[in-house]
């Protein structure tokens, strides 16, 4: 469809299903990563497709992300959809056991990157009146998981961003939503709970095929609203809360 698309967190599980399926529909993936480890393989499953760009940026500092969007625009003028996927976690543990830095570091790469992101990106979506922005939450943003409340917390807060983006850009023509899914077999889960564990949970290929479909209008999705996948399936589809 020859779109242009922010992909944040994009060499690895979700970013990377997302980016070929993207591909796949003709479309040019800007995939940001933070360093360039996963690159060499990320690039090979693509087969170095050259509508795959990856650049590597810290998200979680200001300066960065505003060299970054201009760098990007120069090189395309127009940017369709900035989907906010880096995510971050390292091990579980109870609260008063979880050290303050291990608690900021969940919401400087789950949160505040994303903020960043769309606080950048949104100035360019008002000025060409169109843009989609989709937040990658996860299921512990809808309810909290115990020994994981710095993970929990930062994602309830993706929840909330995309909620205000929505109700302040209705006269703009920009819509945000939030992804939620259940878990996902990835590197980064494998890393917490063990291989065993992430080889029961669903395919980070069926949840990019989800959001795919909420993009092409398929399954609908209200801005400011969020969609739930667990287990393989769509569990829940929820409107904005009015008030």
């Amino acid at each position: 469809m020859n779109r242009t698309i922010f992909i944040t967190g994009a060499s690895t599980g979700l970013g990377l299903s997302l980016s070929k399926g993207f591909m796949e529909a003709g479309d040019t993936v800007i995939g940001i990563t933070k360093t360039k480890r996963h690159w060499p393989k990320a690039l090979k499953q693509v087969n170095s497709n050259s509508k795959f760009k990856l650049i590597c940026a810290d998200l979680t500092k200001e300066k960065a992300v505003a060299a970054l969007v201009k760098k990007i625009q120069k090189a395309f003028p127009k940017i369709d959809i900035l989907i906010n996927n880096a995510g971050y976690i390292d091990h579980v543990s109870r609260v008063e056991k979880t050290s303050a830095r291990e608690f900021k570091n969940n919401f400087e790469i789950n949160l505040f990157s994303a903020f960043l992101m769309c606080k950048t990106v949104l100035p360019i979506f008002i000025k060409q009146k169109s843009g989609l922005i989709i937040n990658i939450s996860s299921m512990a943003g809808k309810r909290a998981v115990p020994r994981l409340a710095g993970y929990s917390a930062s994602k309830f807060g993706v929840l909330a961003l995309s909620q205000c983006i929505a109700k302040e850009n209705i006269e703009n023509n920009i819509k945000c939503f939030t992804i939620c899914p259940g878990g996902m077999n990835t590197e980064m889960r494998e890393k917490v709970f063990g291989k065993e564990d992430a080889q029961k949970q669903q395919a980070p290929d069926f949840v990019a095929d989800v959001i795919m479909k909420t993009v092409s209008g398929e399954i609908p999705v209200d801005s400011g609203g969020d969609i739930v996948i667990r287990h393989g399936k769509i569990t829940a589809i929820n409107p904005v809360p009015e008030k």
